[in-house]
């Protein structure tokens, strides 16, 4: 058995390898403030008395440019944020240090990401030049064999084009400067050797007396940096025509001109809406999935998306037009239509047969794994498997987490449960509770109930009395769960234990603390809920510990024995960086430490169900949305001892969570759907349903 899961995990991390988890697309900028260190750049009219040169004008314009992006989805990334130099050697060296550090930053992310290098300009010998100049590297004109470019430059030059034809105006109508127009003429060390589209820019000359004094006020330099920011927002608001390996074919300012292109190419052309980052259409017919890694090529044909999925194991090919999948190499064509008692076409998905089946006579679907009918229309024939929905929902959180306890205890806590505990929690904020689903099964199944900050709810109150509890655990501080609750639960004379911290890391330590001993721990992003609450149930299940951490900081774990134990990420590295992974890595030397990801909420949680699905053999699966979090908060207790996997669902189905639950359905008899809320409809209930059967 454990040389099986050294296997698995080696599979796994190879594919992670090939398809780095969370390494999906977004938008980056690269803002290099020119210069820094011993490096001072011009000191212009008056640098050199009062010791303000170009490196300090290149930094606060660069900084503020930052702070304005920050509230946006691009990602800003600063080769200096403070007066550094990248090499003591020579300036030369400092070049390439620079470049080096600035291309190790959008690796694997280069199409989408720009590089802008800040600098203000000098005219010794003609004090009375002033005005803004932008500049890209053209490497067809002024091609040097003695400064070659970087390879990968020379595949963005018209990109490069591009990105100065939208900077350059917006630094001229923000600041009102002369215009000495967009320069291909030059070809500057970080702008040829960028791995991504380039410019520089130079924003006035400090050796005009007039231009070096508005260059030192905070309006010129905010104006500048508004320009900047409102031109790379511009830059990425476009739609890319790419071919079926990705390649850049043609770029269009409106989606319509893009998605007319892309259908009349004869290649697989998809339309990739670069702003939002996902691609809005596509001339293929046939989408090519891997079990693990989602969505790998949509082609034009049949036979080319075969052969396509025929270079890796795991995938699938189906049919947008009709959603059949119509060849697997992992899947089995298990569910065969008989017409007149012969078996007339053999399918990979119950959808498909029951959609062939349709309108015809004396027809039956079956199983041939468990030679179960599913489906008929014959007279006297029945169906011998199907799968039950029940739904655990109230009309509120309170009630549907109240719902679930009743599940759990019918009849209230045995007698003979030696502890008869509840953990209680708020149902409106998420912080405190995201790491509360473990602490269920440390105490014995304990149900998870949710009431209002303020005030102990009276359904709450009648629930614990119901349940014969004699303590609470109440999660979080008095913001969170008020004075007033404590003191209520108390005249109950209940025990009631607070477990809580100055902040929700604070509160999350304290957490695993309380449980000690733990056999693994999960890691997840503390600013938000589904990855949380994706592992929570496994953890409960396995005594594992859930740890919150922020992107790129963890909580200190000194007091965390963890040593020999699996570690596990769960998200990509948009929300927990590889900083974090390393910290990790560093301080539990002898651990394993792996990333479990997809590309997003659903696909994290597909990813992190088909990893530990020897975990979970069950005839039950749980279901609930993933746009919330308390109805699959208060669901994890359902999990303990039952071995039940919790699936997150979406308005759609997601097509990772579809290959869990082919591969769920094929590795258990799955009897029953327990829709956990009343978010989820019976149209996805039957969705889910059908994948399993």
């Amino acid at each position: 058995m454990k040389e099986t899961r050294l296997k698995v995990l080696f599979f796994f991390v190879l594919f992670l390898f090939i398809f780095p988890a969370g390494s999906f697309a977004e938008k980056m900028v690269v803002i290099d403030p020119g210069h820094g260190g011993k490096y001072s750049g011009t000191c212009g009219y008056s640098g050199n008395s009062t010791g303000f040169c170009e490196e300090n004008a290149n930094l606060l314009v660069g900084l503020k440019v930052r702070e304005i992006l920050k509230n946006t989805d691009i990602k800003v990334i600063m080769t200096r944020d403070s007066d550094q130099a990248f090499s003591t050697v020579s300036s030369s060296a400092d070049l390439i240090e620079r470049m080096k550090v600035a291309n190790s930053t959008v690796t694997k992310n280069n199409d989408n990401s720009v590089f802008i290098s800040i600098h203000h300009n000098a005219s010794p010998s003609s004090p009375y030049v002033k005005g803004l100049e932008t500049y890209y590297y053209d490497g067809v004109n002024f091609y040097q064999p003695d400064y070659p470019p970087d390879p990968m430059q020379m595949g963005y030059l018209s990109e490069s084009k591009r990105l100065a034809e939208t900077v350059h105006p917006k630094l001229i109508s923000n600041l009102g400067s002369i215009n000495r127009g967009i320069g291909n003429d030059q070809s500057f060390y970080v702008i040829r050797n960028a791995q991504m589209p380039a410019i520089l820019v130079e924003l006035g000359y400090m050796t005009n007396r007039e231009e070096e004094a508005r260059i030192k006020t905070a309006d010129f330099q905010q104006k500048a940096a508004q320009a900047i920011s409102n031109a790379v927002v511009e830059f990425f608001k476009v739609f890319e025509v790419h071919n079926e390996n990705g390649k850049v074919m043609k770029t269009f300012k409106s989606q319509q001109e893009a998605v007319n292109y892309a259908s009349q190419q004869a290649y697989t052309a998809k339309v990739f809406d670069k702003d939002k980052q996902t691609y809005v259409y596509t001339n293929g017919k046939f989408e090519v999935y891997h079990r693990t890694n989602g969505l790998l090529n949509t082609l034009a044909t049949e036979e080319t998306a075969i052969n396509y999925a025929k270079g890796w194991m795991n995938t699938r090919v189906v049919s947008m037009s009709t959603g059949e999948i119509i060849w697997s190499n992992y899947l089995d064509k298990k569910y065969d239509v008989y017409l007149d008692n012969q078996v007339s076409a053999s399918f990979y998905d119950y959808e498909s047969a029951l959609a062939y089946s349709q309108g015809k006579a004396n027809v039956k679907i079956a199983n041939n794994i468990t030679n179960d009918v599913l489906w008929t229309n014959i007279p006297n024939v029945g169906v011998t498997r199907d799968i039950n929905i029940s739904r655990l929902s109230g009309a509120t959180r309170f009630e549907t987490a109240i719902q679930i306890s009743k599940e759990l205890y019918p009849n209230g806590f045995p007698q003979d449960k030696q502890e008869k505990v509840v953990i209680l929690t708020t149902g409106y904020q998420f912080a405190d509770a995201l790491s509360a689903g473990p602490l269920a099964g440390y105490y014995g199944k304990a149900p998870i109930l949710l009431t209002h900050a303020n005030q102990l709810d009276s359904v709450v109150k009648q629930e614990i009395v119901r349940l014969g509890a004699t303590k609470v655990v109440m999660i979080g501080g008095e913001a969170a769960l008020s004075k007033n609750i404590e003191v209520a639960l108390k005249n109950m004379k209940l025990e009631v234990e607070r477990i809580s911290g100055a902040t929700r890391y604070e509160t999350n330590l304290n957490i695993l603390q309380k449980m000690g001993n733990m056999n693994g721990l999960f890691v997840v992003y503390g600013e938000n809920f589904p990855d949380a609450l994706a592992v929570s149930p496994i953890a409960a299940n396995n005594n594992w510990g859930i740890l919150l951490v922020q992107k790129d900081k963890v909580t200190p774990l000194e007091s965390l024995n963890l040593q020999n134990k699996q570690v596990v990420i769960a998200g990509g590295t948009d929300v927990i960086s590889e900083n974090v992974k390393q910290q990790l890595e560093d301080f539990y030397a002898s651990s394993s430490v792996i990333r479990l990801s997809g590309i997003d909420r659903y696909a994290t949680n597909a990813v992190i169900n088909l990893y530990f699905k020897d975990l979970l053999p069950s005839n039950t699966i749980n279901l609930t949305t993933g746009k919330d979090f308390p109805d699959a908060l208060a669901s994890a207790s359902l999990s303990i001892s039952t071995n039940t996997p919790l699936v997150l669902i979406g308005d759609s189905m997601n097509k990772y969570v579809e290959s869990y639950l082919l591969e769920y359905g094929s590795d258990n008899v799955v009897e029953e759907l327990e829709v956990i809320g009343g978010v989820v409809n019976n149209q996805s209930s039957q969705s889910v349903i059908n994948r399993l059967k």
